[in-house]
């Protein structure tokens, strides 16, 4: 069987969501292991210990969505947009918390590396689903073989 002809487009999409899945789980590796300190109040450390089960499924979605796009595989499209949804839901959440409770100011380098982080997850999660919504106008709905009978 031919193996089919993947994009740059498509490949580099499926790098970005590799590094944001793994570097977010790596995130929460480090977090439980006490090796970096991400909040400054108790109100931040519970708003942060309600986020690991979300993002360990936007980082399987991200993992997987990554493997099958590099492979040139239609599943990558599927877990791709699930993957950029949860992305910006999840933006969405660290956005409006760092807004509400004045958290990007007055702006250091912790800070511009959290406001980063939210800029990334917002424009990646973005990126995905226009990217995909491209290419699921272009090559049509993903068709999935129905059998007749048992």
């Amino acid at each position: 069987m031919d193996k089919p002809h993947v994009s740059r487009g498509r490949r580099l999409l499926g790098a970005l969501l590799g590094l944001t899945g793994v570097g977010t789980a790596t995130f929460w590796i480090l977090f439980f292991s006490g090796k970096i300190q991400a909040t400054e109040t108790e109100q931040d450390e519970a708003f942060e210990r309600a986020f690991p089960l979300a993002d360990a499924w936007m980082s399987a979605l991200a993992i997987l969505a990554a493997w099958h796009l590099w492979r040139g595989e239609r599943e990558g499209e599927f877990l791709g947009t699930a993957a950029g949804s949860a992305l910006i839901f999840l933006a969405l959440m660290d956005i409006l918390y760092s807004l509400e409770n004045r958290k990007y100011w007055p702006l250091d380098s912790d800070r511009s590396t959290m406001l980063f982080i939210h800029l990334w997850t917002l424009g990646l999660g973005a990126a995905t689903l226009t990217h995909l919504w491209k290419a699921y106008m272009k090559e049509g709905p993903l068709q999935v073989p129905i059998s007749e009978g048992s």
